[in-house]
């Protein structure tokens, strides 16, 4: 597996705040941790924050930093193109998380869904709650084609002041070339179809116990559609722009082979854009977008792995991959 990156590549996965003396609820998704929210930690334990570009930060690290979001605290991680140094930021940010949150009894929870007590944190609470009971304050995009074809509807804010569940997502950023810094501008919807046939299908085909299983398909009816992204800009001063891909979910953080292999095959996925084999790729397969779409939806890990082999051998075939390339995406 490369350690060495072509790009750089950031993160900003979730996890959940919970009392470790709790033995949790019995759900049709497993026992689910109940979720204290990050605000939670500000009013009742008295912590204090640094308001850093529009996010309570609540702690600070020359690396990365953990800060308030909704019912989750989000980790953002700074970019590096070294596998080896992404893995050991994300480590060190959860011990770091651990650490903190210990002093008060309390711990982290890489759960994908935990059960949230919308009574204890949002009819009992003041506004500083609200975004506890929001999802989707900021939508995300999706390509053209998969609301042209009926498989996606437009994303909308949704009020889940009765909903008892929240959602944990493993977004991935990803640095455009100081040569080509729009290139994701020009091109997202190209790049959300290609990282969902090579980084979507990957994920899906990295097998989860059932329990966690349950739990992905329940964040699906709300959270990490296919082709969803954002575009961002990073430091307009400096003309860093990039795209951040928001379809996994969290299950990657404790999994450092995994984190590995989405690496890899975000990685290649850039790699093929900046190539110029976007368009002849999607005009390739463009016919069974439909079944990968539903693949991931699904989570069918066998129908993943065919899809991918398919795609993998039509790549190395044309040469537009080299025989590296097509080991790491076979990991």
């Amino acid at each position: 597996m490369t350690e060495n990156l072509v790009h750089k590549f950031g993160a900003d996965p979730e996890v959940f705040i919970i009392n470790s003396q709790n033995s949790g609820k019995n759900t049709p998704y497993g026992i689910l941790h109940e979720i204290i929210p990050p605000i939670a930690l500000i009013t009742d334990y008295g912590k204090k924050y640094k308001e850093i570009k529009g996010k309570k930060v609540l702690i600070e690290n020359k690396n990365f930093q953990w800060s308030e979001d909704g019912a989750a605290i989000e980790l953002q991680i700074n970019p590096s193109n070294n596998l080896n140094t992404l893995v050991e930021r994300l480590h060190s940010a959860r011990f770091e998380l651990n650490k903190y949150l210990s002093e008060l009894g309390l711990q982290m929870s890489t759960q994908v869904t935990g059960f949230f007590d919308v009574n204890k944190y949002w009819k009992e609470r003041d506004d500083m709650f609200r975004s506890c009971v929001i999802f989707g304050c900021d939508p995300d995009m999706s390509p053209s084609l998969y609301y042209s074809t009926g498989l996606d509807e437009f994303p909308e804010e949704l009020d889940v002041s009765e909903h008892p569940y929240r959602y944990a997502g493993g977004h991935i950023h990803i640095q455009a070339p100081k040569d080509n810094p729009n290139i994701y501008m020009n091109n997202w919807e190209e790049a959300a179809i290609l990282f969902d046939f090579i980084v979507g299908l990957k994920n899906v085909t990295y097998k989860r116990p059932d329990s966690v299983e349950l739990q992905e398909l329940a964040r699906l009816k709300y959270y990490g559609k296919p082709g969803r992204i954002r575009l961002q800009n990073y430091d307009e001063k400096n003309n860093i722009f990039g795209i951040e891909y928001r379809v996994m979910s969290n299950y990657w953080l404790h999994q450092s082979r995994l984190m590995g292999i989405l690496f890899n095959a975000i990685d290649l996925s850039t790699s093929l854009l900046e190539r110029g084999i976007g368009t002849i790729f999607l005009a390739k397969f463009e016919d069974i977008i439909p079944d990968m779409y539903k693949t991931i939806m699904n989570r069918d890990l066998d129908m993943a792995r065919k899809i991918l082999i398919k795609v993998t051998d039509w790549l190395l075939s044309n040469r537009m991959i080299t025989l590296k390339e097509a080991a790491n995406q076979n990991e």
